[in-house]
């Protein structure tokens, strides 16, 4: 048998195969493609979930730290008050002479007139 097929026949098988060869490769590079992106999706997310962790235990510090400070200010808050009420009993004509002298101040610098 004598093969005898027209030039656009020849064309058209020579499409076909192209077109299968390049099946071919598109399911190649979606695989390959398949396999970054996975292997990308899982570095996500392992660094996703460090950093969830990481930020857990920053907020946890965070929050002891404040709990510590807000501890540390109310003792010194008592202490510091403590001092004033012995000082003021120890000297109380001190206090109350400064206590007025701060007055006559502000009773004069508010009740000038603007000009």
């Amino acid at each position: 048998m004598e093969n005898t097929k027209t030039g656009s026949e020849n064309i058209a098988d020579a499409l076909k195969l192209l077109e299968e060869a390049a099946k071919q490769k598109k399911d190649e590079l979606k695989s390959v493609m398949s396999d970054k992106y996975t292997h990308l999706r899982d570095v996500i997310i392992e660094t996703e979930s460090g950093l969830v962790k990481s930020l857990s235990d920053a907020k946890k510090h965070a929050a002891d730290a404040a709990a510590h400070a807000r501890d540390a200010g109310v003792e010194k808050a008592r202490e510091l008050s403590h001092d004033v009420d012995k000082s003021v009993h120890q000297k109380p004509w001190a206090y109350i002479g400064g206590t007025a002298v701060i007055g006559l101040l502000f009773g004069y610098i508010l009740g000038r007139s603007p000009k």
